[in-house]
């Protein structure tokens, strides 16, 4: 039991982080740029378009929707039509809520993420991703059409975060059994910064050993996207791209959202190209952190990298720059946020000021010295051949060389055997926990197709005797198998062989007699 509350809070906290970081994203996409009050009650009414399929289902089924919501039977003696017209009223309510909303502050044409990116050329077999090059604005809209798109915005928000819904836990179940990691790294891009935020993600990776190509992502990635960015009006098409950028190797696969990066891998590899990418994605036209005062330090903090790049050798040590920054650093002093977010605008002017002094970023010098490395190490190879011209050996020595050389060659390979045994030891372990989380997740299930059995019952007799048949049912099948299984138990254990003992020990008798 501990085993399964581990992995349910597990996929509870990954959905739970998804869900918060597309809530943010959603909010941007729709309302523009807004204080930390006006995004809690905005956040709040984007999940209840979110729950939008909770309240249609409990026009149907009031009393299962309400269970599903608060995790309590309602009480038998509340009329059903009652709890239905309740359900009725917040469904209609919910999308002319958002409509309202979007009449009276609908935010205007979507400023452009500042920020550039070094990578100048997509490794092999990136196709372009196509931009969005013109941005929409919903206030050229009337206010009347407005309010009624809030009804097709409630329908692809509810479709979209329904597919996450159910997909995110599907995914880290089989990361478990994979005995990989899925992380979710914050970066908020638009559609017109999306192309080159792509470009940037497969140049570092490949440059960093990470052997990625493109691939079409599959449709349960595509689809939320695709939802909104169809149904979504001009709200979510300044911010969806119309084609996601997915990369996969033998390493790790990557999938670039337009509110985050997803990576799936082993813990290392992962952990590492979370370092990389963040790193390199630090000037880049996306936002690694979703509070709005936070994206305005990141503003900030990509405006002086702009002037930078211009000419990075004449604005190395630039006063002007380094005064610039100093500023920055004050604001980020004061800036009234949780830690995690104030950590990534902290790291974002710490390689700013890395950059002015003329330093390269640390985990991007490690690509050029491992090139020295490996060039040195191709030299002194060149430098110390081993030849049959420039050695002269006696045969007695070389014998002696070819029994060490068997001798190691024979170690090598019980190296080899051990090294295979222990993988093949490990991949048996793995499908091991693999069927035992798959036999907990039937026993759940099981365990749920009971209960429903029960509730189904229950509409036709009291709760307590429906769960009285079922669980005695269980019962009693439960003792019909455990004594036809008892009865199968060896009573004499070793029958055959004591026989064949008693046997022979007649026979030497007989013989001695």
């Amino acid at each position: 039991m501990a085993i399964v509350q581990a992995i349910l809070a597990l996929i509870s906290r990954s959905l739970g982080s998804i869900l918060s970081s597309l809530f943010g994203w959603a909010v941007v996409a729709l309302f523009g740029q807004t204080t930390s009050r006006e995004k809690a009650w905005l956040s709040g009414l984007v999940g209840a378009a979110a729950a939008w399929p909770i309240l249609l289902l409990g026009i149907v089924w009031p009393r299962l929707a309400a269970l599903v919501l608060a995790f309590v039977p309602l009480p038998s003696r509340i009329p059903t039509w009652s709890i239905r017209l309740v359900w009725v009223l917040l469904a209609l309510a919910v999308p002319f809520a958002l409509g309202i909303a979007l009449a009276a502050r609908a935010r205007g044409v979507p400023p452009t993420i500042p920020g550039t990116a070094p990578a100048t050329r997509l490794p092999g077999g990136l196709d372009p991703v196509r931009m969005t090059p013109i941005p929409h604005s919903p206030l050229s809209r009337s206010k009347g059409v407005r309010l009624l798109g809030g009804i097709p915005i409630t329908l692809a928000i509810a479709a979209s975060f329904f597919i996450v819904f159910v997909t995110t836990p599907v995914r880290r179940l089989l990361a478990i059994v994979r005995r990989q990691v899925d992380v979710q790294v914050p970066l908020v891009t638009d559609a017109r910064g999306y192309e080159l935020v792509a470009k940037e993600v497969a140049v570092t990776l490949t440059r960093h050993g990470f052997e990625v190509h493109a691939v079409e992502p599959p449709w349960w990635v595509t689809a939320p996207s695709k939802i909104l960015f169809t149904f979504g009006g001009p709200s979510f098409r300044d911010y969806v791209p119309e084609r996601l950028a997915c990369l996969r190797g033998p390493r790790l696969e990557v999938v670039l959202y337009a509110n985050g990066l997803a990576m799936r891998g082993s813990a290392q590899d992962t952990a590492w190209a979370h370092g990389l990418l963040v790193e390199a994605l630090t000037a880049a036209p996306a936002y690694q952190t979703f509070d709005p005062g936070a994206q305005d330090i990141e503003r900030q903090i990509r405006s002086v990298w702009a002037v930078f790049r211009q000419n990075p050798a004449a604005h190395v040590g630039a006063a002007a720059l380094e005064a610039r920054l100093d500023e920055i650093t004050r604001e980020i002093r004061n800036l009234p946020v949780d830690y995690k977010e104030w950590q990534i605008v902290y790291r974002q002017a710490l390689q700013l000021d890395r950059a002015l002094r003329g330093e390269k970023q640390m985990l991007e010098a490690t690509v050029v010295a491992d090139r020295l490395e490996t060039h040195e190490s191709t030299q002194e190879a060149h430098m110390t051949p081993e030849s049959a011209e420039t050695r002269a050996l006696s045969v007695g020595t070389l014998i002696n060389e070819i029994m060490g050389k068997v001798t190691l060659l024979a170690k090598k390979e019980i190296e080899l055997a051990k090294v295979e045994v222990k993988a093949d030891m490990e991949s048996e372990l793995a499908m091991a926990k693999g069927l035992a989380i798959a036999v907990l997740v039937t026993v759940l299930g099981l365990n749920m197709l009971l209960v429903a059995l029960v509730f189904a019952l229950a509409t036709v007799m009291p709760g307590w005797l429906a769960a009285l048949l079922i669980g005695g049912g269980l019962v009693v099948i439960g003792g019909i198998l455990g004594y036809v299984s008892w009865t199968r138990r060896v009573t004499s254990p070793l029958a055959l062989t004591r026989k064949t003992i008693r046997e022979d020990s007649q026979w030497v008798k007989e013989r001695l007699a």
